[in-house]
């Protein structure tokens, strides 16, 4: 875990000073700690601390065979009572108790046991290289409530030169304590992960990378990414795209959509949609620490003008309408009528195979990878829609083909093409002069829940028959459909 971490390199241009041979020895080198020195024949390394008696009687053993202080450098005769509390003492740095200032302890080179026989045809620092080397430190664990130490090597023992393992091991130990310093955490990989975000951060073009691949793996429709991406990258184009995202406050995002509406007149919609593409982008970022708050949550919106298109048909142009496919073009009546009877969107008939429709329980299901919702939820078949599918012979195809692939034979092994039944239908509005009235294929949606409404179904069940996700959304439709619909019966006589 800390001997992978890519910050921690060794490699720095600084030489090592040749008359530094005094670090050979074995008290630290001047970025370390002091490290406790010995006579050599009662060495004592450094021991984990497992319980308080255990320590005190090695505490003790250590005081009674080495009556010394260290003072200015030299070796003084000390109280044992004395050397034994300042133990006790140095022992609550690490206690399981009491949480330190600092979670950790400046990190020290230790350069193994005290050379104390140096062979012939060898020096004593020559010696001391061949030792095993390594960097401590001690950490505070926040679950455990105690210091844990840590010791490190990063394969440096391997090299055999002196002078270029003192420098590989100070450099190493000086990265260790810079990193420290900077908040990085031995024990906790995910925290460590989220300050390497928030120091190196990523700009604006690699947050709309990153966003746009996190929408294809949730499987979000092309089309509700395509009017994402329009508008953030119109925002990147606006502040840059080497812009770090750290940097985008609540004024930036104001001041784009201020901008964006004045000089391209924006509908309130148009501005709407554009503030909710950008709260989905911060949204994104913040959810996986790239910021840490979404800037978007206190803009403005403005308030929706109702859309002028899709419009519900009145009764008069209906009729001219279907009397014109009957007579022009059969296959748009079908794919029309389609859609009056089950609500079906267009999108979703492009792509109906003959497999998901079952006349003998008078049901068609669309499959989930096909529907708004993503739900595969059954549609039921009227008793009028039935009588025209049963014209077509259903059952002499092979299930995979497509229902509305083909203008001529209906059926198809292919589907057709994207607007392929909107071009149509707007020949059919052309011919009888009402391309002024915002008719859709849509229309005949709304047309079909209108008069729904009108014969008495209840909320519940022209929820059902549309396939939403809630009975609120139902009455918000409604309300907006009902808006332009006038009753035709006689007021009540005073």
């Amino acid at each position: 875990m800390i001997g992978s971490n890519p910050i921690f390199s060794t490699d720095n241009p600084k030489s090592l000073k040749s008359s530094i041979l005094t670090a050979f020895q074995f008290d630290n080198s001047a970025i370390s700690l002091p490290v406790e020195k010995s006579d050599g024949k009662n060495f004592r390394k450094a021991n984990r601390v497992k319980t308080d008696s255990v320590f005190e009687k090695k505490s003790t053993q250590s005081v009674k065979s080495e009556k010394y202080s260290y003072k200015n450098g030299s070796k003084i005769d000390g109280d044992p009572q004395h050397e034994a509390q300042k133990m006790r003492h140095s022992r609550s740095t690490f206690g399981f108790m009491d949480i330190p200032e600092l979670p950790y302890t400046i990190p020290r080179l230790i350069k193994g046991r005290v050379i104390t026989k140096i062979p012939a045809g060898t020096t004593l620092e020559k010696e001391i290289a061949k030792q095993r080397w390594y960097i401590e430190f001690f950490f505070h664990n926040a679950l455990k409530e105690r210091m844990e130490r840590i010791r490190v090597t990063r394969n440096l023992n391997r090299i055999k030169d002196p002078r270029e393992k003192l420098r590989n091991f100070n450099h190493l130990c000086e990265a260790y304590h810079i990193a420290l310093q900077g908040g990085w955490n031995p024990l906790d990989e995910n925290a460590n992960a989220r300050l390497k975000k928030e120091i190196i951060g990523i700009n604006l073009d690699e947050s709309l990378v990153l966003f746009e691949s996190y929408h294809k793996a949730k499987g979000t429709r092309p089309k509700s990414m395509s009017t994402y991406l329009s508008t953030l990258n119109a925002f990147v184009k606006f502040y840059g795209g080497e812009r770090k995202v750290s940097t985008i406050s609540d004024y930036e995002i104001t001041d784009f959509l201020n901008t964006k509406e004045r000089e391209e007149k924006w509908a309130g919609v148009t501005y709407n949609n554009c503030r909710i593409a950008l709260n989905n982008l911060f949204r994104y970022l913040k959810v996986n620490k790239y910021v840490p708050e979404n800037p978007v949550t206190d803009a403005e919106t403005r308030k929706k003008m109702r859309t002028e298109s899709h419009q519900v048909f009145s009764e008069r142009d209906f009729k001219i309408i279907m009397e014109w496919l009957d007579k022009h073009d059969k296959y748009c009546q079908l794919f029309v009528k389609m859609i009056y009877y089950t609500c079906i969107r267009p999108k979703e008939l492009r792509f109906l195979k003959l497999k998901y429709i079952d006349l003998e329980e008078n049901l068609i299901t669309i499959p989930g990878t096909v529907s708004k919702n993503r739900k595969p939820i059954p549609v039921n078949i009227d008793v009028s829609l039935k009588v025209e599918l049963e014209k077509l012979n259903l059952s002499n195809f092979p299930e995979e083909s497509f229902l509305l692939g083909s203008p001529i034979t209906f059926v198809s092994d292919k589907m057709c093409a994207e607007n392929f039944a909107y071009n149509r239908f707007q020949k059919c509005l052309e011919a009888n002069n009402l391309t002024e009235k915002k008719y859709t294929l849509y229309s005949f949606k709304h047309l079909s829940n209108v008069r729904k409404f009108k014969a008495g179904w209840t909320i519940a069940e022209i929820c059902s028959a549309n396939r939403h996700s809630s009975i609120s959304e139902t009455d918000t439709y409604l309300k907006e459909l009902l808006k332009v619909v006038f009753s035709d019966k006689a007021v009540p006589a005073i």
